[in-house]
């Protein structure tokens, strides 16, 4: 017997309050009085317009009954103080619905002061997929803040800033027990006011992203010459269960503490000053060493340019990362000398990919001064099986380079090459000259694929 059903319907409707869009779609299906008493609304959307238009639109929402289940709530609107309480009347009614995701674009100018979210946003049951942004200002969490049902949060420009209680940061994500995806765009660590630290248990995706990589006019601080305050000297990983790791951002003085033992793919694109590029002497001013020896269970590995640099500079004391079996370079035409050094660390490497510009060279008395291939010695012991070249443009300079890794490369196996021309005789030269190129290993083949 269904017993449920047989209750009063206002003791349903308090029962349906802690019931998700799917829950009480679900719960609908299976008695036609409960199918009655809900009512599930897939999506409720603001994508921008005026004052009038938005008032309207939270007149709507206002008027849902209390049995309504909203599966997605959409806002995307401009920060202006008068839209506030509309705001917050809104977010308190669709919050308490069962919500699934909630999507918040909230654009606070720069010369505004902030704009902080009301707190029952943080004490949804159900939310699964929550998207913050942008600009907005986390200050204080309440006291009774719990996401137990959060998934994903992804943060654009979003600031935390302590106001003498416990690390907003902090809190949130020990407030969300099963977090799995953490992504933090137009990411700027120095503005915030926080413990330094990122601390997850179950995180297994993080993405950090720095919206630009600028110098502030305040000057330099702590003899920073990038004006970067106080805040940022350090930055701390407690995500013992992370596979995933995007990060493209300045590079601390320091990461005192590093837990990233289940880490398996990582990009990273680490810059040292403005100009992104690292000197000798930044030895004496930063210390990423925590932070790359914890990328020891690494298995795929993915560096820009200055991350390169930054290997280069911490060489010496950089250990062997056995683990990383594919490897991907971005580098350029000013950029291949840090790169015998950098594959010496890896000495269990299997596939290599070269993502952009494949020669160092410049000209002198019109002849081409290769000063990266001569000293490519350390490819005769590399045991790289793939090579990927996904930038060729058939010059002879890139011909050259193509003959040092098929030469050189005795494990050899499969060279995928992706080329650019303009016409099928280009492209048929392309092909026969990489064709014809002498080979250290005997199993190896050569594919070319040419993009328009």
């Amino acid at each position: 017997m269904d017993r449920i059903s047989n209750l009063p319907d206002e003791i349903i409707h308090h029962i349906g309050s802690f019931l998700s869009a799917k829950e009480a779609a679900f719960a609908t299906l299976l008695s036609k009085r409960w199918r009655n008493l809900f009512t599930i609304v897939p999506k409720l959307r603001f994508n921008g317009g005026s004052l009038k238009h938005f008032e309207d639109f939270v007149d709507v929402v206002l008027s849902l009954p209390l049995t309504s289940r909203v599966r997605t709530f959409s806002l995307k609107c401009k920060h202006e103080a008068q839209y506030e309480d509309l705001i917050n009347r809104c977010l308190l009614h669709v919050v308490n619905r069962g919500l699934l995701v909630l999507k918040l674009h909230i654009k606070v100018g720069r010369q505004e002061h902030y704009y902080s979210l009301p707190p029952h946003v943080f004490t949804c049951k159900t939310v699964s997929t929550m998207k913050l942004g942008s600009g907005l200002l986390i200050q204080s969490l309440p006291d009774d803040v719990s996401l137990p049902a959060l998934k994903s949060l992804f943060l654009d420009s979003v600031r935390f800033f302590d106001d003498g209680r416990p690390c907003a940061f902090k809190t949130l994500l020990s407030a969300s027990p099963v977090l799995q995806e953490l992504v933090m765009n137009g990411n700027k660590w120095e503005r915030w006011k926080w413990c330094g630290v990122v601390s997850s248990t179950t995180l297994q995706r993080l993405t950090i992203r720095r919206g630009d990589f600028t110098t502030y006019e305040e000057g330099v601080i702590d003899g920073d010459p990038r004006g970067l305050a106080h805040e940022f000297d350090y930055v701390s990983f407690d995500t013992p269960a992370l596979t995933y790791l995007e990060y493209s951002d300045y590079v601390p003085k320091e990461y005192p503490s590093v837990n990233l033992h289940s880490l398996v793919e990582a990009n990273l694109n680490l810059c040292a000053a403005e100009e992104g590029v690292w000197e000798d002497e930044h030895a004496d001013s930063f210390n990423p060493m925590n932070l790359i020896v914890g990328f020891k269970n690494v298995e795929v590995l993915n560096l820009t340019i200055e991350t390169v640099e930054m290997f280069n500079v911490f060489n010496e004391t950089i250990p062997m990362l056995e683990k990383v079996s594919q490897l991907s370079l971005a580098l350029s035409n000013f950029h291949w000398f840090s790169v015998p050094n950098l594959m010496m660390k890896f000495p269990n490497l299997k596939t290599l990919i070269i993502e952009d510009s494949l020669h160092y060279g410049y000209h002198r008395d019109e002849e081409v001064v290769c000063e990266c291939v001569s000293g490519y010695s350390f490819l005769l012991s590399c045991p790289v099986e793939v090579l990927k070249i996904n930038d060729y443009d058939g010059s002879d300079e890139e011909l050259e380079q193509m003959k040092h890794f098929l030469g050189k490369l005795s494990c050899l196996e499969l060279v995928e090459v992706r080329a650019k021309a303009a016409s099928s005789d280009v492209k048929l030269k392309i092909t026969v000259d990489l064709l014809m190129l002498p080979r250290a290993s005997t199993k190896c083949k050569v594919k070319v694929k040419f993009s328009r």
